[in-house]
């Protein structure tokens, strides 16, 4: 059971890992700021998930 769960949790973080790849990709030079808050934005919102479905 604890093994499921495990390759969930690592999946969730591939997943979560690449989305946060993505978004900190700049369009523009100037927009990396941007891109950053966009990026700890997107980690809160995700760490959040993940507690709220680990049950922490």
């Amino acid at each position: 059971m604890k093994d499921h769960e495990f390759a969930k949790g690592m999946g969730l973080g591939v997943l979560a890992g690449a989305a946060l790849g993505a978004a900190m990709m700049p369009r523009k030079k100037h927009s990396v700021k941007k891109a950053a808050g966009k990026a700890m934005k997107t980690v809160g919102q995700v760490m959040e998930n993940l507690s709220e479905d680990m049950g922490f």
